[in-house]
């Protein structure tokens, strides 16, 4: 009697602990055992891209304005790039993409 008593209750404590750790439990399984291949064959090389220099604003009638210089690395995609008024822009950047 003692013995199923005992059993009873160590299978009642068991059942709990899953049913309050089942997040952390399926969460581990899916990790673990139910990978996405298609995210382990994604390729996350980065590249260089070179951008051209498309345009330069100076403001002078402010002092101490940045330079913006703006670079044009596709047909949809510009970059700006604000550096000190020393310093003039470059005629091209390489940009990681």
């Amino acid at each position: 009697m003692i013995k199923k008593i005992f059993l009873i209750i160590l299978s009642f404590i068991i059942l709990m602990s899953v049913l309050t750790n089942y997040p952390k439990i399926l969460r581990f399984l899916k990790f673990n055992f139910f990978k996405n291949d298609n995210f382990e064959n994604t390729n996350f090389e980065k590249k260089l891209i070179k951008c051209n220099l498309v345009n330069e604003i100076i403001d002078r009638q402010i002092k101490d304005n940045e330079r913006q210089c703006y670079y044009s690395c596709s047909e949809d995609d510009e970059v700006r790039v604000d550096t000190s008024i020393e310093y003039p822009c470059q005629p091209y950047i390489m940009e990681e993409r």
